[in-house]
């Protein structure tokens, strides 16, 4: 039996992705897990850690590190077990499809060194709009004029750079308090208002104590904006400065990332969720071209 607090392991499956396998070296239905370590307070959970991140090969069955955010879909292993290899493959994973699909024209272009040098910077951006954007544009390199080139590299440069500013400053980034803080201050704001001698019935209770939690609810939401703006001041404008990485790319690869949750393997999505709060901050410290925005 759990005891009332202390730390608990937690294995989460969270869906099954297209991958290339490094030990059987075949691309098969791999499942995304996450390892975390849980605190609880009263069998409540207030903080996970995460210490793992894996893919479990369902050919060979080994498990191998992963980076999850480089999958575009992560799909549930009933929906996963009815689809073609190749439709897995598309939905999942399209990096590893354009990488498989285009093996032999980056062979053929790699005699340009910048080409070669771009390929891979856009290599290591997520699935998504902007990715396949950049990949668009790149696919027509013979075409280009030699500057049109390199504006181009120089493009998917600060993407890329961004793009990696952002998954190094993401662990950092602001948390909700949760719903234990905004239970405690619910239970001292709520009886408060039982104290008054006219208000003392069921009802009246009943609606005060609502009326509480969302009165809690809003004070967490206005101390968290707070908090981001801090972070983007204290944090992320001189964390930029330092690798100069533009502001204007760093809102566009975050500007990039789903708006929803896949799963728990999208680390950036609190800074998507606040961007536009980020947003302001920069607008306001004069650090966005307004023109790009």
């Amino acid at each position: 039996m759990r005891a009332i607090w202390g730390w608990a392991t937690q294995i989460t499956d969270l869906g099954v992705v297209a991958e290339q396998c490094p030990y059987c070296e075949r691309t098969m239905p791999c499942i995304l897990r996450s390892v975390s370590r849980i605190h609880y307070v009263f069998f409540l959970e207030t903080t996970g850690l995460e210490r793992e991140r894996s893919c479990y090969c369902t050919g060979c069955h080994k498990a191998f590190p992963s980076e999850h955010w480089r999958y575009a879909a992560v799909l549930p292993i009933q929906e996963a077990k009815n689809l073609p290899p190749e439709d897995l493959l598309a939905r999942t994973n399209p990096g590893l499809a354009d990488r498989l699909e285009l093996k032999e024209q980056v062979s053929a272009l790699g005699c340009d060194a910048r080409f070669a040098v771009a390929y891979e910077q856009l290599e290591q951006l997520r699935p998504g709009a902007l990715r396949k954007g950049l990949l668009c544009q790149l696919l027509g390199w013979e075409r280009l004029t030699d500057e049109q080139r390199a504006l181009l590299g120089q493009h998917i440069g600060g993407r890329s750079r961004a793009w990696r500013l952002a998954r190094q400053i993401a662990p950092g980034f602001p948390r909700h308090a949760g719903c234990l803080s905004v239970a405690m201050v619910a239970l001292i704001v709520g009886p408060t208002f039982l104290w008054v001698p006219p208000l003392r019935s069921w009802l009246w209770g009943s609606v005060l104590v609502v009326a509480g939690l969302i009165a809690a609810a809003l004070i967490d939401q206005a101390r968290f904006s707070l908090r981001v703006r801090g972070w983007t001041r204290k944090v992320l404008i001189p964390e930029a400065q330092d690798t100069k990485v533009s502001l204007d790319c760093f809102v566009a690869v975050v500007d990039d990332v789903p708006g929803s949750r896949l799963g728990l393997t999208e680390e950036l999505w609190p800074m998507k969720d606040q961007l536009e709060t980020i947003r302001g901050v920069l607008i306001t410290q004069g650090k966005l071209d307004l023109t790009a925005t």
